[in-house]
């Protein structure tokens, strides 16, 4: 392979990541109430995973607790659209293994902001070494300032009576990327989706049209004696896309 074949597929592959990070770019909200310990954990311009999925509503009024993480999102699926009646929350479910980049911690009045870039696995090395441009123009830190202006205007707002909603509550209380022990998870994953999560991590793929591989990490394979399991009907799936 010559160095100019190698450039173009360099180049290639970095414009395939911004095209699948930046069309659609939307700030989506998530207030979390985190003792210091996991508030300290995250720093600037670090790369982490979310094991989990993680819900966010594409409202925001004045924080409701003394985390906030404003997520840039392109690929954040609008549940609301198949269940109207969580319309009231915005609702919004970024897949597991998705991978964030903190932009920036802001603290203001006793809210600390932490504002993320979803990016794509294919991503990690790019956005470890750059930062987003167009035209020449720092992408990021544009964003970073419209973000902290957000949060300065939001304060002097009111809290959105449906964000208070006991089961809003629920799904939005625990720190993203982060486990039970307030370490964050390993960056490459270390067990296969568990079968209940399939049907969701599908759907949102198809939903957000996520379809190119670049978000893709290697999933170990399952060791399940070559069994099939299905998840529950019900419950969890009625509760969120509605019977």
């Amino acid at each position: 392979m010559t160095k100019e074949n190698s450039s173009s597929e360099s180049y290639a592959k970095v414009e395939e990541i911004v095209n699948w990070t930046l069309p659609g770019l939307t700030m989506y909200y998530r207030d979390t109430d985190l003792p210091q310990q996991s508030l300290a954990k995250y720093e600037l311009n670090q790369i982490f995973r979310s094991q989990t999925f993680v819900d966010v509503s594409s409202y925001a009024g004045k924080p409701a607790a003394n985390c906030r993480y404003v997520i840039a999102s392109s690929k954040a699926a609008p549940i609301y659209q198949v269940n109207p009646g969580t319309e009231k929350w915005g609702f919004h479910v970024i897949n597991c293994n998705s991978y964030f980049k903190v932009l920036d911690i802001y603290q203001r009045e006793g809210v600390t902001q932490i504002f993320l870039l979803h990016i794509p696995y294919a991503g990690l090395d790019f956005f470890r070494q750059s930062v987003l441009k167009l035209d020449g123009q720092n992408i990021e830190e544009q964003i970073i300032e419209r973000a902290r202006l957000s949060l300065d205007e939001k304060l002097q707002a009111e809290v959105p009576p449906a964000l208070q909603e006991k089961q809003w509550l629920e799904r939005t209380n625990f720190p993203v990327g982060l486990d039970l022990k307030h370490e964050f998870f390993s960056l490459e994953p270390n067990a296969p989706l568990m079968p209940v999560m399939v049907p969701l991590h599908n759907a949102i793929k198809k939903m957000t049209q996520d379809l190119t591989g670049l978000n893709e990490p290697p999933l170990p394979e399952k060791r399940n004696g070559g069994r099939k399991s299905g998840g529950k009907k019900g419950g969890f799936w009625s509760d969120l896309f509605g019977r």
